[in-house]
């Protein structure tokens, strides 16, 4: 009797995790599972990116794909992983129409389409025109499974250049939220924040939008006053620092030299506009002194030939006591260059020249008050309910996020 109830209890509990078990979706015979190739073979874990469920690896790779027979076979079996690419047939050489060809080419098998009338998510990296129907399998793969399409299928790209200006694409870190961020643009659309170059032209969608809608008008082109800025070929563009040894000034990489010419347009245009640099060629003309790509100016400063830089371009043992003011830049010429030469002071890092960018011929300054970044505008050239209560002298062009802002919004002007 005891040995009956045993029996009945273990073939319950047999049927209830058959009942329980998922169900094959088709049988493992059916499958080609390939062979043992895999780096990952026969760990316990299924590779095979053909393959999901609790049993897969963590992250299973295209080129392990049939090459973990045993592995999954076994799990496919125990019913822990399914068979995601049951609507994939190997031995099709035609899929929708369009030859597949064989695998007499190169790279046969290894995961990757190398057949350049294909594009998408498993291509090689440089798919060559030889390998034209000659990469079957690899391909197939892919495009049975929708992740290729044939290259002549895509799109029309989207039209990028609107009333002459280049609106680029949308590979910022901020695209699609509604505000235009990049800060060849000024207006009520732009992002709160100021914009950053590393925006210029990747916002595309979003300035589009805006611009369309009347809030955003284009004020940078890659030619101002004149001067032809070029495009950003340069291996160091967008970086942050001015490398075409046209200019000098503050905004310039430690650097710049003969591939940066008219190749790294969006940061010396930045640059430009924050005042940080100007043309070699027009400095000098104007009596200013550039050594060595360094930006010494003139001696108008009122603390000039004291014995101190106080140009706040340079840093060392040699500068001033407070360290320089911006009010003293490019005025201390014969201290700074006594101290530079003597090795008592060297160039400064370059100065952020984003936060000080030049919209609507306003310089907004940096963001290095006090009060900077609290909502209200502190600085005394501005007017207008945006203003803070006391706006005093020592923040006068020290807070520029808060004015920028307040000024596209419109509740402060610029004083007349």
């Amino acid at each position: 009797m005891k040995f009956r109830l045993l029996t009945t209890l273990a073939c319950c509990a047999l049927a209830a995790a058959i009942l329980a078990a998922p169900a094959l979706a088709q049988p493992a015979e059916e499958i080609d599972f390939g062979d043992d190739s895999s780096n990952w073979a026969n760990d316990g874990e299924c590779d095979d990116p053909r393959f999901e469920g609790e049993g897969m690896a963590a992250s299973p790779l295209r080129e392990d794909r049939s090459r973990d027979a045993s592995d999954c076979r076994a799990l496919y079996t125990e019913g822990r992983i399914t068979f995601a690419a049951a609507q994939y047939d190997p031995s099709l050489t035609i899929f929708n129409g369009v030859q597949l060809g064989d695998d007499s080419g190169r790279y046969p098998n290894d995961g990757q389409c190398d057949d350049p009338r294909f594009i998408g998510a498993g291509m090689a990296l440089s798919p060559d025109h030889p390998e034209i129907l000659k990469d079957r399998t690899d391909c197939s793969y892919g495009f049975q499974l929708g992740e290729l399409v044939l290259a002549d299928q895509l799109p029309p790209p989207l039209e990028t250049v609107i009333d002459g200006i280049e609106f680029g694409n949308d590979k910022g870190a901020f695209v699609n939220d509604s505000e235009c961020d990049d800060p060849r643009f000024a207006g009520a659309g732009m992002a709160g924040l100021t914009p950053q170059a590393a925006n210029i032209g990747k916002d595309r969608s979003d300035c589009l939008a805006a611009y369309n809608a009347g809030t955003i008008r284009f004020i940078s082109q890659s030619v101002i006053d004149g001067f032809d800025f070029g495009d950003d070929g340069n291996f160091y563009a967008r970086d942050g620092e001015c490398d075409d040894p046209r200019f000098a000034g503050s905004g310039m990489g430690a650097k710049p030299n003969l591939s940066g010419i008219k190749h790294d347009a969006a940061d010396c245009m930045a640059a430009w506009q924050a005042g940080a640099i100007r043309p070699v060629e027009r400095l000098e003309a104007a009596g200013y002194l550039i050594r060595k790509g360094l930006f010494f100016g003139n001696d108008s400063s009122v603390y000039a030939n004291d014995g101190e830089c106080d140009d706040p371009g340079f840093v060392g043992q040699g500068m001033a006591g407070d360290g320089g003011s911006i009010d003293h830049a490019g005025k201390d010429r014969s201290d700074c260059l006594a101290g530079y030469e003597s090795g008592s002071l060297k160039a400064a890092p370059p100065v952020p020249v984003l936060q000080t960018l030049n919209v609507d011929g306003i310089l907004f300054g940096d963001d290095t008050s006090a009060f900077a970044n609290d909502g209200e505008c502190d600085d005394p050239r501005f007017e207008g309910e945006g203003m803070a209560a006391s706006p005093g002298e020592n923040h006068r062009g020290h807070d520029a996020s808060d004015c920028l802002v307040a000024y596209q919004g419109g509740s402060v002007t610029l004083r007349n």
